[in-house]
Order: structure tokens, then C-alpha cells, then sequence
């Protein structure tokens, strides 16, 4: 007699290797399981990482004990101010949880959909592993105490207190469902180029924008702490602000309005759920990356800039990174970089006076500019293999880089330049001005040149958003990024010195000495990082390719 569920003349599979068919629970314990070996892996792979790691861990550390104590100082003020601060502070927190991994381009990829398609893992059962994985790693921790601590500040009334507790589970789903919503609806949506560049352009005018509002918010600081409570009540009635609000309520005994917001927000959580279950549907019913093939007829036209390009190895290279300038949208996220610079250092100017940052808005946007090509041996992705089996001098691949580099920020420069003399005059800062602006756009060109031979950071693959960044970013990451930022800076004060002390004493031969540093010095600092970046590119482009080749 043969098994249940067994056909006949078959043998029973081994226990081994027979299908578990584990419930939603344990198969969610194990995706947070496997979160958690990886982030183990990843800070333990290598001292460096596990450094920077502590670093940034320390510093959000001292970040989060400076809101516990101020949380508990808050717990001896009045109920009423109670409520202000933290539906404040706690609208705040969950739009931050919203929408900061979308605008940083650092949502967690750890369980993507599209990683996890291929196994017999249901939506419902994936929503649960990131859902709960979403408390594996510092954000979840530093929240979670966060919560703790503001659910403390009700502690004057007993009725508060239990009521935030109580709360405390619906607020912490509310800022992960939320996260993990945005963020892949956010994914579906940048697999379609120009949408992402729209969402792009309408994020870093939202960070332009917060410049002015907070210029406005002080100016008029103290008649908007009188109206602090005003806004808190508005907010208290919104999905983001609703759970904030109840402990206060239920301290009032206004019982009714607490049933109330109590329901906006449990609506709210399921609306979020079902939103966040329907992109999922759809990011593991399009795993294969949702890539259309061309339309008929294109490509046969001729080779485009490479037909018009001299034959040489770094001409080769020049079109290929001017072609990924034009076209290539995470290309196109850094230059939308520069107007939202320009409209920030507009609105912050003195409009009674010179403003610093209109005047340092050229070597600004050409420090900026150096910097992107940092980056260009990782966005190669596995394109870079072209370089490495055709053959090609690592001298002529940093050149043709710096080529494609100045080609598209020279005119960029010079815009920015000359914005600030045509607005305020003072035409004598010109040369001085010329000369930083030329020491930052070639010196940081060099400096990234020998950056990105020698050191690979993760980015989004080809083909994929902007908004979405691989596995493996970590703090190291950031902190490096900053070093080249501020090694930039130092490579620029041969002629920044020299216009600075213009400015103090009004000397015209300093701006003169300032431009001449800049047009001996960039050039030679160029020079010398595309021929030391070109040597180490020699030496490890196979190890080079095989790190890019990681970035999923």
C-alpha cells in the first residue's frame, strides 16, 4: 500500500530531501535569520568595514542617547506639551522612515523580491521576513528604543502610559509597512527611465526647498512656537500623525476621539499592506527585470559619436562615458545635482550683499563634477571586461574618462562662474575665482582618477533605478566617499589661499596668483593621477572586475 500523497511504484523521497512545508511564521524567522547572518558577515568580512562600522554606530549611538534623555526631561512637562513634541517629533520620524531610503537611494535589498522569486516563498510570507527584518540593523534598533523612551514620556498619568505601550506595536508596523511600501512601489516605478528621472528631479527640489522654508521657519520662530500646537492637531488627524496622538486622548478621557484616530491609523496600516502586497505581486511576476526588447530598425544607423571619434584607445573611452552621461540615468541623478546647488545658493545669498557660496558656486559644481567619475569603474559594472580583454592602457582608460569629465563640466563650470558676477559685479574675483574652480575641476579629475583604480564602492547596476543600491553598502562606504570629498577640498587651497587673502586686503596681484596656481597646478595634478591611476588600473583589472561584477 502505497503512501498518502506517494504515487504507485514510486519510492518515498528520503526525509532529507523531501519538501518542508514550513508556515508563514517559521519561513519569516528564517528570512530574518538570514538578514541577520548577513549583516554579521558583512561588518566581520573585513577590519576596515568593522571600523567604520563602529564609527557610525557610535555616532548614531550618542544621536539616540541625546533624544533618550530629552524624551525623559519631556515626561516632567505638561501633558499638553507632551503631545505637541511627540506628534511632532513622531510625524516626523515616520515620514523620515517613508521616505528618506527612496530619496537616499538606501533602501534595504537584503530580501528583494526580485532575489527571493525563484524560491517557493509566498507574497504574504515575504511581507513578514521584511516586515520583521526591518528590526534587524541599526534603523530598527534606534527606533525601537526611540519608541520606548518617547512611551516613557507619558508617565505622569498612568492611563498615557498604558495607552502608549499598547501603541507602541502599531506605531513601530506603521513606520516599517510604510517603508517597505514606498520603497517598492518606488521600485516598479524606476524601472521606467523617465520616471525615474521625474522622481529624481522631484526629490532634490524638495531638498532644495527645505533651504528656504527653514530660513523662513526662524525668521519668524517665535510666532511659530505659538502655533506649534496648532500644527500638532492638524497633524494628529493625518495617517502619519494619528498614533501619536491616543496617549493624550486617553489622558483627557476623550475617549471618542481616541477610537477615532485609533481607526485612521489601523486603516492606514491596512491600506499600506495591501498597497505593499500588490507591488510585491508585481516585483516577483517581473523578476526578470522588466527589460523591453528594441524597437525595429534602431542600431542600424551607424555607430553614432564612436563613427566621428579619432581611432584611438582613449577617444574609445571618452565616447563610451560621454554616451553614459547622456543617457545613463544614474548619470543623470548626479547632474540634476548641480541646478538644485544653483537654486540653493541662490535663495540662501545675502541679497544686501555678496554671498560666499554664489561666489564658490563654479569650483563648487566642479569639485562636484570631479567627484562623479570616482565612481565610473563601478558603474562599468561588467562592461568593464571590454577594457580589460581588448586590452587597453589603464593611461588611456583615465584619460578618456577625464576627457568625457571635462567635455560636460566645463560649460557647467563656467555657468556657475559667471552667475554670481553678472548678479553682484565685483569683477575683480574673477581670475581668482577661475583659478580654484580650475584646481578643483582638474586636481579632483586626478584625484578620482587614482580613486576608482584603487577602490570600488557598491552603486545600482545597468539597467536598474538609481533609487535602488545593492547589497553591501555600509558606513565604510560613506566615509570614504567623504575622505575624497575633503581631499578635493585640500587639492583646491594652492589657489584658494591666494583668493581669500584677495578678498581681505583687496590686493588684485593675489587673484592674479590665484589663477596662475590653478592653471600650473591642475593640469600637472591631472596629469599625474591619470598616470599613477592608469598604473594601478594595469595592475589590478582583473581584481577590479571581479568587485564591480558583485554589484546586483
Amino acid at each position: 500500500m502505497a503512501a498518502p500523497g506517494v504515487s504507485p511504484g514510486l519510492a518515498p523521497a528520503p526525509e532529507a530531501l523531501a519538501p518542508v512545508r514550513a508556515g508563514t511564521a517559521a519561513l519569516a524567522r528564517r528570512l530574518v535569520g538570514l538578514k541577520a547572518r548577513i549583516l554579521v558577515n558583512t561588518l566581520t568580512r573585513s577590519t576596515w568595514v568593522l571600523v567604520g562600522t563602529v564609527l557610525g554606530a557610535a555616532y548614531f549611538l550618542f544621536l539616540l542617547g541625546l533624544a533618550v534623555v530629552a524624551l525623559f526631561l519631556l515626561g516632567r512637562q505638561d501633558l499638553s506639551l507632551v503631545r505637541t513634541v511627540l506628534v511632532l517629533a513622531g510625524t516626523a520620524a515616520t515620514l523620515a522612515w517613508w521616505l528618506l531610503p527612496v530619496l537616499a537611494a538606501r533602501a534595504d535589498a537584503t530580501l528583494d523580491p526580485a532575489r527571493l522569486a525563484l524560491f517557493p516563498l509566498s507574497v504574504g510570507q515575504i511581507q513578514w521576513g521584511q516586515g520583521l527584518g526591518a528590526l534587524v540593523g541599526v534603523p530598527g534598533a534606534l527606533t525601537t528604543v526611540a519608541l520606548l523612551a518617547a512611551a516613557g514620556s507619558w508617565r505622569s498619568s498612568p492611563a498615557a502610559l498604558l495607552a502608549a505601550v499598547l501603541c507602541l506595536p502599531l506605531a513601530l508596523a506603521l513606520v516599517i509597512t510604510g517603508s517597505r511600501c514606498v520603497t517598492a512601489l518606488a521600485t516598479g516605478l524606476g524601472r521606467r527611465r523617465r520616471l525615474t528621472e521625474l522622481i529624481s528631479l522631484a526629490a532634490l527640489v524638495g531638498l532644495v526647498l527645505l533651504g528656504p522654508i527653514f530660513t523662513g521657519l526662524l525668521s519668524g520662530l517665535e510666532r511659530l512656537w505659538d502655533r506649534l500646537p496648532q500644527y500638532a492637531g492638524v497633524l494628529a488627524w493625518t495617517p502619519v500623525g494619528a498614533v501619536w496622538a491616543i496617549p493624550a486622548d486617553v489622558a483627557a478621557g476623550d475617549w471618542g476621539a481616541a477610537a477615532a484616530r485609533l481607526t485612521v491609523t489601523v486603516l492606514t496600516l491596512l491600506a499600506l499592506v495591501v498597497l505593499w502586497r500588490v507591488a510585491q505581486e508585481r516585483a516577483l511576476t517581473s523578476a526578470s527585470g522588466g527589460r523591453t526588447a528594441a524597437p525595429r530598425g534602431e542600431g542600424a544607423a551607424g555607430a553614432g559619436l564612436f563613427d566621428r571619434a579619432p581611432r584611438s584607445p582613449w577617444a574609445a573611452v571618452a565616447v563610451r562615458c560621454l554616451v553614459y552621461w547622456f543617457r545613463d540615468p544614474r548619470y543623470a541623478a548626479g547632474l540634476l545635482v548641480i541646478p538644485a546647488l544653483v537654486v540653493l545658493v541662490w535663495f540662501s545669498r545675502d541679497p544686501g550683499g555678496g554671498s560666499f557660496f554664489l561666489y564658490a558656486l563654479g569650483p563648487l559644481i566642479a569639485a562636484l563634477l570631479a567627484y562623479q567619475i570616482s565612481g565610473d569603474v563601478s558603474y562599468d559594472n561588467t562592461a568593464l571586461h571590454l577594457h580589460v580583454l581588448s586590452g587597453v592602457r589603464g593611461v588611456h582608460d583615465r584619460a578618456g574618462r577625464v576627457l568625457a569629465l571635462v567635455v560636460i563640466a566645463v560649460p557647467l563650470t563656467a555657468l556657475g562662474l559667471l552667475l554670481p558676477f553678472a548678479v553682484e559685479g565685483r569683477w575683480e574675483l574673477l581670475p581668482g575665482i577661475t583659478g580654484t574652480a580650475l584646481l578643483a575641476l582638474l586636481g579632483g579629475a586626478g584625484l578620482s582618477s587614482v580613486m576608482s583604480a584603487r577602490y570600488t564602492y557598491p552603486v545600482a547596476p545597468p539597467g536598474a533605478s538609481p533609487l535602488k543600491t545593492p547589497q553591501g553598502f555600509t558606513v565604510l562606504n560613506v566615509l570614504v566617499q567623504f575622505v575624497a570629498l575633503g581631499l578635493i577640498l585640500v587639492l583646491v587651497l594652492p589657489a584658494a589661499v591666494p583668493l581669500v587673502v584677495q578678498v581681505l586686503t583687496g590686493d588684485v596681484v593675489w587673484g592674479w596668483t590665484a589663477l596662475a596656481a590653478g592653471a600650473l597646478l591642475g593640469p600637472l595634478l591631472c596629469w599625474g593621477g591619470i598616470v599613477l591611476g592608469g598604473r594601478w588600473f594595469d595592475r589590478r583589472a582583473p581584481e577590479l572586475l571581479q568587485e564591480v561584477a558583485q554589484f546586483r
